[in-house]
């Protein structure tokens, strides 16, 4: 009697942490920004102390009352909620970090999805639309100010209209790539409040290591000559294949080319600011670490260092 009394007061007690997390999140503009990142931590910490029938119900307790809060509470409670409920998920199945970020990634991007077809089903609200209208709104703006200065080039508009379409057919990857960041920074937020509560939480290996399968390399080989084998028409699924491939890939090659750049400032053992400011050098001479990474991927010329150090 006392466990299950416990147990209804601390799933109340998380309950209410959730709902006014999630409010603040939605209604207070500047703190809201920061306390969104906590929102998970409730059922996180419900989950790493009780069964699953439980939090699922404390879950769904959750969403419940943030009806009362407004109906933009809803769909904040409920992919946070379930995020953390992913991610305690995987830690009390002793999963790796790396299945950890893995499946709060999917989780978030999944769900994300699931509210964006709501909201055209249920309320007409189309945020892609929108955001196309927005843009398409900025770029008329800005060519009627220039042409009010002098004439604008046929050229420039051309190029302008090129950039909006290469923006608006990104959009499917920079949604992946956006659900992936937010939930690493998620994990790197909640995981250490965890661990100093007692939680055990698994470790990610070093960044320095990570390593891209050779297969990439190919895949982007693919993608980059893919204009040359076939006739790629404005708005075709063509088109956004090789758009949203290229940029996921070129994001990924970044990644192994820092990665590649924290492995020689590890083997010349260099102190960990210098490793920063070139970290954010290589972000700013991303075609050049994009072209590191993909030497390294497929050439592995880390395995240099090693040598040249061992020699």
């Amino acid at each position: 009697m006392q466990d299950n009394a416990r147990k209804l007061t601390y799933g109340a007690m998380m309950i209410a942490v959730l709902v006014i997390l999630a409010a603040i999140s939605v209604y207070v503009p500047l703190l809201g920004t920061v306390t969104m990142l906590f929102v998970p931590l409730p059922m996180m910490l419900y989950r790493l102390r009780y069964d699953r029938t439980a939090s699922i119900f404390v879950l769904i307790a959750g969403i419940v009352l943030s009806l009362f809060g407004g109906i933009l509470l809803v769909p904040v409670t409920f992919t946070f909620g379930l995020l953390g409920f992913v991610i305690s998920e995987t830690i009390q199945s002793k999963k790796t970090k790396l299945y950890t970020f893995m499946a709060a990634g999917l989780t978030f991007l999944i769900t994300t999805m699931i509210l964006y077809v709501l909201s055209v089903a249920l309320f007409g609200i189309n945020m892609i639309d929108e955001l196309t209208k927005g843009i398409e709104a900025t770029q008329k703006q800005m060519i009627t100010y220039l042409e009010r200065i002098g004439d604008v080039p046929e050229e420039f508009i051309k190029q302008m209209n090129e950039t909006l379409q290469y923006t608006l057919m990104s959009i499917p990857s920079a949604v992946i790539l956006s659900s992936f960041l937010f939930a690493f920074i998620i994990l790197m937020v909640n995981l250490p409040i965890i661990k100093r509560l007692g939680h055990e939480i698994p470790k990610f290996p070093p960044f320095r290591l990570m390593k891209l399968p050779v297969f990439t390399v190919w895949v982007y080989m693919i993608i980059i000559l893919l204009p040359l084998f076939m006739n790629i028409e404005p708005g075709s699924t063509a088109e956004l294949t090789y758009i949203n491939g290229s940029f996921i890939l070129r994001f990924l090659f970044l990644l192994q080319g820092i990665s590649f750049i924290h492995h020689v400032m590890h083997e010349m053992k260099t102190q960990k600011w210098l490793t920063i400011l070139l970290s954010i050098v290589a972000i700013l001479l991303s075609p050049l670490t994009i072209i590191l990474g993909i030497l390294d991927t497929g050439v592995n010329i880390r395995a240099w260092v090693g040598k040249n150090k061992s020699r």
